[in-house]
């Protein structure tokens, strides 16, 4: 328990530690969200597309751990993939890697729970995508997989080979996009911020 004459400390703790945590998950989320306008689902093919399925369910999850997808936008780009014929083990890497595992959700758990679990769940969640990528690959799941298309999350008009005007011009749109989506991210996470804040000192 936290007596009275802690509380001036407390708040003072806890605002540095809410603060922090607020500024680190909006720079990298932005961060993030600026190199997805400029990675094309071409370019993700493009990586997917190696001979060895081990290489490609490894690419797959890496490309997932920094692509901080929310489901609603990793679905119809696990569809795209499909439809371009990219590896499905890879493919399916991603899927699985995408929304539980990415730069803004690996500082929360570091910030919540320590570099320890962290490393732990990262891992965990890594080896985890790519084993549940060759399997399904392996057991031959390809073929019920429909052919659908799939609509929302981030649309072609928002990759920089859309963009028009001057690269000042495309530049800047771009930036307002990633604030845009980097903003809506935090909105959803700002009560988990101040919850986590203020149990990180409790404990």
């Amino acid at each position: 328990m936290i007596s009275s004459i802690d509380w001036s400390r407390f708040f003072s703790e806890f605002t540095y530690i809410f603060f922090e945590l607020i500024f680190l998950f909006f720079s990298i989320s932005f961060l993030v969200s600026l190199a997805q306008i400029f990675i094309s689902q071409k370019r993700i093919e493009g990586w997917l597309n190696r001979p060895n399925k081990v290489i490609s369910a490894v690419l797959g999850a890496c490309i997932g751990l920094v692509t901080p997808f929310c489901s609603c936008s990793t679905i119809p780009v696990f569809v795209g993939l499909m439809k371009s014929r990219a590896p499905f083990a890879g493919a399916v890497s991603f899927l699985l890697t995408s929304p539980v595992l990415n730069p803004a959700i690996i500082t929360l758990m570091a910030a919540f729970f320590g570099i320890k679990a962290t490393v732990l769940y990262t891992l965990f969640t890594f080896v985890f995508a790519v084993s549940i990528g060759l399997l399904l690959d392996a057991l031959g799941f390809k073929r019920y997989v429909y052919d659908v298309t799939v609509t929302g999350g981030k649309t072609s008009s928002e990759a920089w080979h859309s963009f028009t005007g001057t690269f000042r011009e495309k530049l800047w749109h771009a930036i307002v996009l990633a604030f845009g989506d980097s903003f809506g991210l935090l909105k959803k996470v700002f009560r988990r911020c101040l919850i986590g804040s203020y149990l990180n000192l409790a404990a």
